[in-house]
């Protein structure tokens, strides 16, 4: 039975994909780095504590990077271009709505920072309507491990099995199936339906395409 959803944030509740891009390349050039595509998949859903230790491998990086500094700056250019473009969608607004309705509960597990997340969170018009939020702060282990999915469903007092997780990242489709979840997969431009076929319970190009009907069904099979 359907008591709880979980909702990833970048990229399924806030599109920051392209400003996220613009932010850490403009901080990686001193470095010499660019990101391209490929390396962009390859990070998506990691926390960026686990992005720059990857990027630094990747690329030969020898230098300390200080991720919390790093995160200030890349989040205070990705913000100015937020502030520009991001909207809340309609469609997430509805179905929020429909799940209070119900009285499911709805958390957003995150691997972003907290002061980020509650920020972008509010720029949608989400956070307010949250019983939990949990992110890479509030965890020792991130995603693909499902401790941030657990420990939503812990406080929120619900059971793993009750809950449904809407996430755009392969790590995060696989952390939800760990947990016991049900899972969505919400399509990017990183990710194709053909990545997520077996693994997730139900794929989604956006939100428009899902209803309260439709999550209940996944928990009738």
């Amino acid at each position: 039975m359907m008591k709880a959803v979980v909702f990833d944030m970048d990229s399924v509740l806030v599109n920051t994909t392209g400003y996220n891009t613009i932010a850490y390349n403009k901080l990686l050039s001193k470095y010499g780095v660019k990101l391209d595509g490929e390396h962009r998949k390859k990070t998506v859903g990691m926390s960026l504590r686990d992005k720059l230790e990857m990027w630094k491998e990747d690329f030969g990086i020898k230098e300390e990077i200080d991720s919390l500094d790093f995160s200030k700056k890349a989040f205070a250019i990705q913000l100015e271009l937020a502030n520009k473009g991001i909207k809340p969608d309609k469609s997430v607004q509805d179905l929020i709505k429909s799940l209070k309705g119900e009285s499911v509960k709805i958390a957003v597990a995150t691997s972003s920072t907290t002061d980020r997340a509650k920020t972008l969170l509010d720029l949608v018009g989400v956070r307010d309507k949250l019983d939990v939020l949990v992110t890479s702060e509030d965890v020792q282990k991130h995603k693909p491990n499902p401790e941030i999915f657990l420990r939503a469903a812990r406080e929120m007092g619900v059971d793993p099995t009750d809950c449904v997780v809407f996430e755009d990242a392969l790590n995060g489709i696989q952390a939800a199936n760990a947990a016991g979840m049900k899972s969505v997969a919400v399509l990017t431009e990183y990710f194709t339906k053909e990545d997520f076929e077996n693994l997730a319970d139900l794929i989604i190009e956006d939100f428009s395409e899902i209803d309260l009907a439709k999550l209940k069904s996944l928990f009738e099979s």
